[in-house]
């Protein structure tokens, strides 16, 4: 009974590295991390409890996931221009005023 191709194509080459995720799935996670830290930043300016945590755990997770991400010069770029801004937000919730100087990043 002959094998089908379908099954041949997701064994691992010789040299043992794991395949590259596709394209597609690399926007979808990057589109999904930008999309949770647009969402809790709604949450936030709409006074939701907790908003604070889940906007700073939000932009915690975009941060980490940048390295496995293909395009990361553009997610890294995005993060440049949305984390002050994040950070300004959940200080200003908090009314802490800016703690840090934001022009280094």
């Amino acid at each position: 009974m002959a094998r089908s191709s379908k099954f041949l194509s997701k064994a691992k080459p010789d040299d043992q590295t794991p395949a590259q995720p596709s394209t597609a799935s690399q926007i979808r996670k990057a589109n999904h991390l930008k999309d949770e830290v647009y969402r809790q930043m709604l949450r936030l300016e709409a006074s939701r409890p907790g908003a604070e945590m889940g906007l700073a755990l939000a932009l915690l997770r975009a941060i980490v996931q940048t390295e496995s991400l293909t395009e990361r010069a553009e997610h890294r770029d995005w993060l440049k221009a949305v984390c002050p801004v994040g950070l300004r937000m959940i200080e200003a919730a908090l009314e802490e005023g800016c703690k840090c100087e934001l022009n280094e990043l």
